[in-house]
């Protein structure tokens, strides 16, 4: 049970599991708190709820940026000095980012922060006295700024009243908005495509649905005997069932009737069904910042896949990263650990690329080998061994000895693909 304090003084209490809590002690379930005004002005006719459950392209992008964040550990060090730090894996923040709820994991966490970050332009997370992180939902959020856009107010939507959080420890985001500090989403500038997007999904399905799954008409004689309404009844039926799929491989023609193929409508092909689902992949990953060959807008080859990746941790997803990281780190870090830790995302790991490519790299940038055979062993999960602590350097490769430490090594040397170096060159 966490007490705080509505913006009139009152106190109440939120339970996690329960919700709402009165003077009373009485719990009841909180109801749905509605939009705050403030935001209810900016908010995009296509609401975020009504995106995520409707519009393919934008759920999987941002569905995309967010498990790509998410994915990202965080790392907690503590600052020994200017030019030296210690990780701190076992410190109380670094177990309360990768565990923050019993439930929630810090993946889980994080995931939703992006997702609230792209869809409404703002996210927060509370920080309540006994220690827990809770992300305040967007649609709860109360942000109020002075004459400057600075925030000096934070409250907390429930049951329709405002709870005062500005002076608990916060790490929050908003965007840019021209009247406040608190930001639009950009579902408002996305709206129009969108709801193109939308119209033509309807348009096809109406398409499919009433218009026939052949091109062409039946003709039937003049003279042709008259039929019974039970004959007509009859042969009616039965070419319904076909055209529907359900009998036969093809119809059968009485008394002289002939087809006679109708080219006139429009075909699949000309719907541009996929080519319009691709453009619009395009248009919503690059209003994100994504390359649209990394959610299959575009075709790319292995080679501008391979840089498009190195992009995606770079400049695609590093404002993000750059963001939730000095926001954690202004409030709750310190509140967690103390003034000398702060927290990182592991980006670099996952700029990286594969371990070929960074052994190749390190072992030239250092001059020799760098890692121990202790180091590699746990890397791969396997138990230490006595003696192993010690970076073994070959007799081929001494300080000052060659100009590279690769220089030395024998056989093939290979390139991120496993092709052989002499044989690409003898291809």
């Amino acid at each position: 049970m966490v007490g705080l304090t509505y913006a009139s003084g009152e106190l109440v209490k939120i339970d996690p599991l329960t919700g709402l809590s009165g003077r009373a002690g009485v719990p009841f379930l909180t109801p749905d708190p509605g939009v705050p005004l403030r935001m209810a002005t900016n908010a995009p006719k296509l609401t975020p709820e009504k995106a995520w459950k409707t519009q393919p392209s934008l759920r999987k992008v941002v569905g995309f940026i967010a498990r790509n964040v998410a994915s990202v550990p965080w790392k907690v060090y503590e600052r020994l000095d200017d030019n030296d730090r210690a990780r701190a894996s076992g410190s109380l923040a670094e177990r309360t980012l990768r565990q923050p709820q019993r439930f929630l994991s810090g993946f889980k966490l994080m995931e939703r922060l992006t997702i609230d970050k792209c869809l409404y332009d703002r996210w927060a997370v509370l920080l309540t006295p006994d220690g827990v992180p809770h992300r305040i939902p967007p649609r709860a959020l109360v942000i109020e700024s002075n004459a400057m856009d600075e925030i000096q107010f934070v409250g907390v939507n429930v049951a329709g009243r405002t709870v005062d959080v500005t002076d608990l420890p916060l790490a929050l985001g908003t965007g840019w908005d021209a009247w406040s500090g608190d930001g639009i989403s950009p579902l408002t500038t996305l709206d129009a495509i969108l709801r193109e997007q939308a119209n033509a999904v309807e348009w096809r399905a109406k398409l499919w649905d009433e218009r026939p799954k052949f091109s062409g008409i039946v003709k039937r004689p003049l003279n042709a005997p008259k039929w019974s309404e039970t004959q007509r009844t009859r042969w009616v039926q039965s070419f319904r069932e076909f055209r529907a799929g359900q009998a036969g491989g093809a119809p059968i023609f009485e008394d002289g009737m002939e087809w006679e193929d109708w080219t006139s409508g429009y075909s699949p092909k000309d719907a541009m069904d996929i080519e319009g689902r691709r453009l619009t992949d395009a248009e919503v990953a690059s209003a994100f910042y994504i390359p649209p060959e990394l959610v299959g807008a575009r075709e790319g080859t292995f080679s501008n896949i391979s840089a498009f990746r190195q992009m995606l941790f770079g400049p695609a997803l590093g404002p993000h990263f750059e963001e939730f990281e000095q926001a954690f780190n202004s409030e709750l870090v310190p509140t967690l650990a103390g003034d000398q830790f702060y927290a990182e995302m592991d980006r670099q790991t996952a700029i990286n690329g594969s371990l070929i490519e960074q052994s190749r790299v390190l072992s030239t940038a250092v001059g020799g080998p760098w890692m121990t055979r202790a180091e590699a062993r746990a890397m791969q999960n396997l138990p230490k061994i006595d003696g192993s602590e010690e970076l073994i350097v070959p007799l081929n490769v001494t300080e000052g000895g060659q100009a590279s430490p690769q220089d030395g090594v024998t056989g093939a040397q290979t390139d991120e693909r496993g092709i052989a170096a002499d044989e690409e060159q003898q291809t």
